[in-house]
C-alpha cells in the first residue's frame, strides 16, 4: 500500500466510523473514547506529514470525519457546528468545543472565509531571526456566520503535491544549499503576495480566501528559516554577511531577493524591491530608507543603484553586489583576485596594477626614505589596533574571510610635489614593499556634467575599496592620483550650484578619510592649496623635493638600462650635474633618445650623449623650479 493509500485509508477509517450512511443528517453518537477509535486516532496522529501538526485525540477525529465528507462530496464547505457534533453530539453543546475548529484553523488546516493574520514588521537581527509568534486567528463569531473546509495547502499535503513545510522545520540545515533554498521560497512567496496591491492593511484585518493564502504561505517560509536556523549549529555565508553589516531581517530579505533575482538573470527595479518589503503604500512610502543613497545597504555597497533611461515608468534599477551574490551562493571563499574581479567588474573609475618597482629603487633623501619605512611598520604592526584598546580610535570595521576577524589597520599618506618627482612611483614601491597590488582611481572620470553624479562617483570610489577591505584578505593600496581638485580649500561663498557640488564632494571626501580602514595614498601638485582640514586628516604627509645631484645620477642610473646599445658609454655624471631634472622627465627623456637612436640604420643606430642631451635641452624649459621642499611623519 502506497503513503498516500495509507493516509486516506487511516482518514477514512476513522471518520465512517461517526458517519450514518442511511441518512446523512443523522450522526452516530458514538463514545470517542472506546478502545477502536484511540487506536486509530493515535495511528492518524502519528502519520509522518500529521505529526507536526501535534494533533489531540479529538482533533484527529475531526479531520477524519471532515476528510470522509471531502472525499464522498468533493471540496464542500462544512458547517463547523455539524463537525463538532459528530464527537459532542448535538449543535448545541458544540458551540462550547468552537475552540478546537479555531486551533486547527490557526495551523492551516482548516480555512475560514474570514479571518485575521497578525503580524509586526521584524527588525531584529537575522541571526535570531525575532520571534515566532501566532500570525493567524479566526472568532468563534465567524465561525457560527462562516462554514470551514480544508485549507489548500493541507489539502496538497495529504495529496502528496507539495512539501511540508512544518514535516523539516524541526531539522537542522544540512548545508547552505538547502538554507538559502528556503530563503528562496520565502522570498518568492513574498513575490507573490505583493503587499502594496491591496489597499488594506494584510495583518491585522480580515481577508480574502486568496490574500490570506499567499501571505500565510510566505510566513509559513519565515517560520521554517527561523525553526531549523535555530537548530542548525553552522553559520552560512548570508548570516556572515548579515552580521558583519548588522543587517536586519528587512535587509536580509532584501538581499536574497536581488540574489535570487540575479540568478534568474533578471532585471530588478526599487518598485519590485519595495513591494515585497512593504504591506501597504504608506509602509511603501516609509521603506524607501532601505535602498536610498544613505542606506546601509547602498552606502556598503552590498547593493548597487543604475539610473536608467528617461521617461521609466518604475523606479532605479538594483542589483546585488556580483561579489556579494557569489559570497552568499558559494560555501566555499574565493580567492582575493577572485573577489576584486567580482568587485570591480564594469567598473571604469579603478584600475588595479601588480607594481613591479622596489623599495631600494625609490630613490629619495635618506631621512625621507626612513620616514616611510616607519609608517610602512606602523601599518603592518597593526599600532591601531593597540591605540584602540587604548581608548584612542573606535572603529568596527573587521576583515572577512580569516579564521578570526581582526580589525584592518588604517594609514594614510599624502604626496605633494612637482610633476614627475616619484610620488607615483613612491606609491607602487610602497604597495610592493606591503605584499600588494595597486588600485588607481581615474580621477579625471569623477567629476561628471550631470548634476549629483560627481557625488556618487566620490561615494563610489571609498564604497568600493570599504568592500575590498571587508571581503579580501591583503586589500590593495588605493591610489588617489592628482588628487589637486579635490583636496583643495572649501568655497566659502557657494553662489552657484558648481559651487555647492564642489562643496559636497570635499565634505564626502573628509567623512571616508575620517573612517577609512587600509592603505591609501593621495598626489598632488599643489600642495599650497590644501584644505587644512585634510592636512589634519593624513597620517604621513611627504614634500617630494626636486632631485639634487646625486639622486639624479642614480635616477640616471636607474631609468638607462644597459640593454640599449651604448648606455654603458654615457657619462651619467655630467648629466646629473648638467640638468636638473625630475625622475619623470628622465624617464621620458630616455624613451625619446632611445626612439630616435633605434629610428637609425647601420653603425649609427646606437644611443649617444648628444642624444640624451637633446632631449635634456628640450625639458630644462618645462623644469620646475628646485625649491628644497620639506618633509616628516605628522600624526
Amino acid at each position: 500500500m502506497s503513503n498516500i493509500q495509507n493516509k486516506h485509508t487511516l482518514l477514512l477509517q476513522l471518520g465512517v466510523l461517526f458517519y450514518d450512511s442511511e441518512n446523512e443528517r443523522e450522526f452516530l453518537k458514538v463514545d470517542i473514547q472506546t478502545p477502536k477509535i484511540i487506536k486509530l486516532s493515535k495511528k492518524v496522529s502519528s502519520l509522518s506529514l500529521l505529526k507536526p501538526f501535534k494533533l489531540t485525540h479529538e482533533e484527529s477525529i475531526l479531520i477524519s470525519c471532515a476528510w470522509l465528507e471531502t472525499v464522498k462530496d468533493g471540496m464542500r464547505r462544512i458547517d463547523p457546528l455539524d463537525l463538532l457534533s459528530r464527537i459532542y453530539g448535538d449543535r448545541q453543546k458544540s458551540i462550547e468545543y468552537l475552540d478546537s475548529i479555531v486551533s486547527l484553523v490557526e495551523r492551516n488546516i482548516f480555512y475560514s472565509q474570514k479571518k485575521k493574520i497578525h503580524g509586526k514588521t521584524n527588525t531584529s537581527n537575522f541571526i535570531s531571526f525575532g520571534e515566532k509568534a501566532r500570525k493567524v486567528s479566526v472568532s468563534k463569531s465567524t465561525l457560527l456566520e462562516y462554514d470551514i473546509h480544508f485549507h489548500r495547502s493541507f489539502v496538497k499535503l495529504l495529496m502528496g503535491e507539495e512539501k511540508n513545510i512544518q514535516g523539516d522545520a524541526q531539522k537542522p540545515y544540512k548545508d547552505n544549499k538547502e538554507y538559502l533554498s528556503d530563503w528562496f521560497q520565502y522570498v518568492e512567496h513574498l513575490d507573490d503576495c505583493r503587499y502594496n496591491d491591496y489597499h488594506n492593511d494584510r495583518m491585522n484585518s480580515d481577508l480574502s480566501e486568496s490574500d490570506a493564502n499567499d501571505l500565510l504561505k510566505a510566513l509559513e517560509w519565515r517560520d521554517r528559516i527561523f525553526s531549523r536556523t535555530e537548530l542548525t549549529d553552522e553559520v552560512f555565508p548570508l548570516q556572515d554577511v548579515v552580521e558583519e553589516y548588522s543587517l536586519d531581517e528587512t535587509e536580509a530579505t532584501i538581499l536574497v531577493y536581488l540574489v535570487k533575482e540575479d540568478m534568474d538573470d533578471n532585471n530588478t527595479d526599487s518598485d519590485d524591491v519595495l513591494q515585497i518589503i512593504s504591506r501597504n503604500q504608506h509602509e511603501k512610502y516609509q521603506n524607501r530608507e532601505y535602498i536610498s543613497d544613505d542606506s546601509k545597504l547602498v552606502k556598503t555597497g552590498l547593493i548597487e543603484k543604475t539610473e536608467s533611461a528617461f521617461f521609466r515608468s518604475k523606479g532605479t534599477d538594483l542589483r546585488i553586489a556580483p561579489d556579494i551574490v557569489r559570497h552568499i551562493i558559494l560555501k566555499s571563499p574565493a580567492t582575493d583576485e577572485d573577489r576584486l574581479k567580482q568587485i570591480l567588474k564594469g567598473d571604469n573609475l579603478f584600475t588595479i596594477l601588480a607594481p613591479k618597482q622596489t623599495f631600494n629603487e625609490l630613490i629619495l633623501p635618506k631621512e625621507m626614505k626612513d620616514t616611510i619605512r616607519f609608517g610602512m611598520g606602523q601599518y603592518e604592526q597593526n599600532v591601531d589596533s593597540v591605540l584602540t584598546d587604548w581608548g584612542l580610535y573606535d572603529t568596527s570595521m573587521e576583515v572577512v574571510g580569516k579564521v578570526k576577524k581582526q580589525m584592518e589597520p588604517g594609514m594614510l599618506m599624502l604626496f605633494a610635489g612637482a610633476p614627475g618627482t616619484g610620488k607615483t612611483f613612491a606609491a607602487g614601491a610602497i604597495a610592493k614593499a606591503l605584499g600588494k597590488n595597486l588600485l588607481i582611481t581615474d580621477v579625471s572620470k569623477v567629476q561628471s556634467m550631470w548634476v549629483g553624479q560627481s557625488e556618487k562617483n566620490v561615494r563610489r570610489i571609498f564604497t568600493v575599496f570599504e568592500r575590498i577591505v571587508r571581503r579580501t584578505e591583503n586589500p590593495p593600496v588605493l591610489l588617489l592620483n592628482e588628487a589637486d581638485q579635490f583636496l583643495s580649500k572649501r568655497l566659502k561663498d557657494t553662489g552657484s550650484a558648481v559651487d555647492v557640488m564642489f562643496n559636497s564632494m570635499q565634505n564626502l571626501f573628509l567623512e571616508a578619510f575620517e573612517q577609512l580602514r587600509g592603505v591609501l595614498i593621495a598626489t598632488t601638485n599643489m600642495k599650497e592649496n590644501l584644505d587644512t582640514a585634510f592636512s589634519r586628516r593624513f597620517h604621513l604627509k611627504l614634500d617630494f623635493p626636486i632631485p639634487g645631484e646625486m639622486e639624479r645620477k642614480a635616477l640616471w642610473d636607474l631609468h638607462l638600462p644597459k640593454t640599449i646599445p651604448g648606455a654603458d658609454e654615457m657619462d651619467l655624471h655630467f648629466l646629473a650635474k648638467q640638468y636638473q631634472l625630475t625622475g619623470g622627465q628622465i624617464t621620458i627623456i630616455v624613451k625619446n633618445a632611445a626612439t630616435e637612436a633605434a629610428s637609425r640604420k647601420g653603425k649609427s643606430k646606437i644611443l649617444k650623449l648628444d642624444d640624451l642631451m637633446k632631449y635634456c635641452e628640450i625639458e630644462v624649459a618645462y623644469t620646475f623650479g628646485g625649491n628644497s621642499m620639506r618633509f616628516g611623519f605628522e600624526a
